[in-house]
């Protein structure tokens, strides 16, 4: 039961962050898009995920451990983002604070036990942050006081909430491809292994009065992820494969350079083979939609 609850966990915390995999991009007339958010700024978010996933063996090990596993869950939150000034070395500070959050989650259709949502949980109340130089690059890092994540967690989870990306200009009808990458969110000793990929985002309307433009964009995320990770009690190794693609829309408020709202639709496949259990297959959805709270 012990490996039940770590697998629930890392599922609901990489899922989480594969959800919340948001970039954002651009804009006839054309229209800036990307680069670092304007100074001095605070609003404040919903955002509401919804994960169905299933995991069963697919190369079962005579007395594995783990049998068939579906896990529901829908996690609502509300974050406050602010963005401060340049300091004097042209340095912006940005803060994400996870106000509230409360989730709602079940286990082969029970109600899962409270240590899979401890992980998820653990973040309500805390603030991320991150410094950015003056071409939106990530210069440093901030962990929330009290909880011990990587560095490189804490910057691919503000980068994807914030839709940082590198600054260019769109026009409707427009493409760009650009690189996606972040860390698996799971907790391991060194670096976690990153999932790859690339997001195509289109620029399909530009609305709003001049100064107040709001870029349409429609998005589609393909990333995956192959990697080995040290096995619970430290006997052998976990293997990863996985295959994320997604498909939404971004509302991008121009002028502050942060998303205004987005729904994104993601679908997971892909296998853990576990030491002493086999390979276990693994498919499902996430659903995330954010907007501004009032």
């Amino acid at each position: 039961m012990h490996f039940h609850r770590g697998v629930t966990t890392t599922l609901l915390t990489f899922t989480f962050a594969i959800a919340s995999a948001l970039p954002a991009v651009a804009q006839s007339k054309k229209v800036t898009v990307g680069g670092r958010p304007s100074p001095a700024q605070a609003i404040r978010l919903n955002i509401v995920q919804d994960a169905d996933l299933t995991m069963k063996p697919a190369e079962a090990v005579a007395g594995s451990p783990i049998g068939p596993m579906h896990l529901k869950a829908k996690t609502t939150t509300v974050v406050s983002q602010k963005v401060g000034t340049p300091d004097e070395k042209g340095g912006l500070k940005v803060e994400m604070t996870y106000e509230d959050m409360t989730q709602d989650l079940s286990l082969n259709d029970q109600p899962a036990p409270p240590e899979a949502a401890e992980a998820a949980l653990r973040i309500k109340g805390k603030t991320l942050s991150m410094t950015l130089d003056a071409n939106g690059e990530v210069i440093d890092v901030t962990p929330p006081a009290g909880l011990e994540m990587p560095p490189e967690a804490v910057k691919d989870m503000l980068k994807q909430a914030l839709g940082l990306m590198a600054r260019q200009e769109m026009a409707v009808g427009e493409t760009v491809t650009a690189p996606f990458s972040m860390a698996m969110p799971i907790p391991i000793p060194g670096d976690p292994p990153q999932i790859t990929g690339d997001v195509k985002s289109t620029l399909t309307a530009i609305s709003g009065p001049p100064g107040n433009e709001i870029a349409s964009l429609d998005q589609v995320v393909t990333a995956g992820v192959d990697a080995k990770l040290p096995a619970p009690g430290g006997t052998g190794e976990v293997l990863i494969k996985m295959r994320v693609t997604g498909k939404g829309t971004t509302e991008w408020d121009v002028k502050g350079a942060l998303a205004k709202s987005s729904k994104m639709t993601t679908t997971i496949t892909g296998t853990f083979t576990v030491p002493g259990a086999g390979v276990m297959a693994m498919n499902g959805t996430t659903i995330v939609n954010l907007d501004r709270a009032q």
